[in-house]
């Protein structure tokens, strides 16, 4: 064999050993399994850019109790029909089309048990929400007509709700907190098996659980409000049609940060372990199912005590649940945009008319 053809064979060789590498590289990369909290984040990030879906989901009181003494006789009902309150919510939402609609039916419990239904629709830069009949409350010619609530301006009675706008700030403000937690501390991943609740269909690649415990709940303290709130005011800060939408100054917004700035690390360990003594966290958890990249499933749940200078504690514990369908296709609302509503202003004449003796 010449020492020419020898040379060509390893130089082949070699080129097809790098090739082989790269491969391999490549496929690992590719198999990679990214963590449950890098998971959950992306997941977050790509949902707020869901072009079109369907929900349905429930809110709901588990478990409110108040210290002995906290409220009176005249009081003490209300909180009894708190206790069996929840909220089931179902609606549509469409991007290019800046429709969006959520139907509310709160059912409450006990000796003035009720439920009812109230629809919202936001579409042509308005809000409408039509009021509903409720037993025993003379709400006059306005029960069972839409409301309209014109965009804010001058002369309007509230504010109308941008639904794209507060997709984008709570989408930003996840990103944030997620951001600023270390992984291991709060996400975790699980099955579907494990998690009670979860509809039997549900189907997904992926189970992810963020949750706050009494045992992590110093370090998140302490992230929210060394990093977390500083970043959420900067980004206010810089957001003009933020500020506006929550209503709040540019100069509210730098004298809150200011104060943050101001608090040392050492008066921040005294206001911990003042909340550590009257706040105890049972639970505070979401657990979001992940398929194709999106959050299709995502449950919250709460579950806290809270006692003042050692006294009896307040207990209030709610979950609240919302499964997402028909992601970027065309979907269906229950509720045409109304062609017939009362202003705001005719809705108060309306209510004070029905209230007359």
């Amino acid at each position: 064999m010449r020492k020419g053809d020898a040379g060509m064979k390893r130089n082949r060789l070699m080129l097809l050993l790098a090739a082989l590498m790269a491969a391999m590289l490549v496929m690992s990369a590719c198999g990679k399994k990214t963590s449950p909290g890098e998971a959950l984040r992306n997941a977050w990030a790509a949902s707020m850019e869901m072009k079109s879906f369907t929900f349905d989901g429930t809110f709901a009181i588990d478990g409110l109790e108040m210290p002995p003494g906290a409220l009176n006789e005249t009081a003490q009902p209300y909180l009894s029909m708190l206790q069996n309150a929840s909220v089931a919510v179902s609606g549509a939402y469409d991007r290019d089309s800046k429709h969006a609609e959520i139907i509310l039916k709160p059912v409450i419990g006990g000796d003035l048990a009720v439920s009812i239904e109230v629809p919202i629709i936001w579409a042509d830069g308005k809000t409408y929400v039509r009021i509903p009949t409720i037993p025993l409350l003379p709400l006059g010619d306005a029960a069972g007509r839409f409301v309209v609530i014109e965009p804010a301006g001058e002369g309007a009675a509230l504010p109308a709700i941008d639904v794209d706008l507060y997709r984008k700030f709570f989408g930003e403000i996840m990103g944030i907190v997620f951001r600023h937690l270390d992984g291991d501390a709060y996400f975790r991943e699980a099955k579907k098996g494990d998690i009670p609740g979860l509809p039997d269909d549900l189907k997904a690649d992926r189970f992810v659980v963020f949750s706050i415990t009494q045992d992590n709940a110093d370090a998140f303290m302490t992230a929210l409000a060394e990093r977390i709130l500083p970043e959420i005011i900067d980004l206010l800060i810089g957001s003009e049609a933020y500020r506006s939408m929550l209503q709040l100054t540019e100069e509210e917004l730098k004298r809150a940060k200011e104060e943050l700035a101001a608090t040392d690390s050492e008066s921040l360990r005294g206001k911990l372990d003042e909340l550590r003594q009257n706040l105890k966290v049972h639970e505070i958890s979401m657990t979001g199912a992940i398929k194709g990249g999106n959050l299709v499933y995502q449950k919250l749940k709460v579950s806290v005590e809270q006692a003042e200078n050692g006294g009896e504690p307040g207990k209030i514990g709610f979950s609240f649940d919302i499964r997402y369908d028909n992601i970027n296709q065309d979907v269906t609302f229950e509720h045409d945009i109304p062609a017939e509503t009362l202003t705001m202003e005719e809705f108060w004449q309306s209510l004070f008319a029905g209230m007359a003796f």
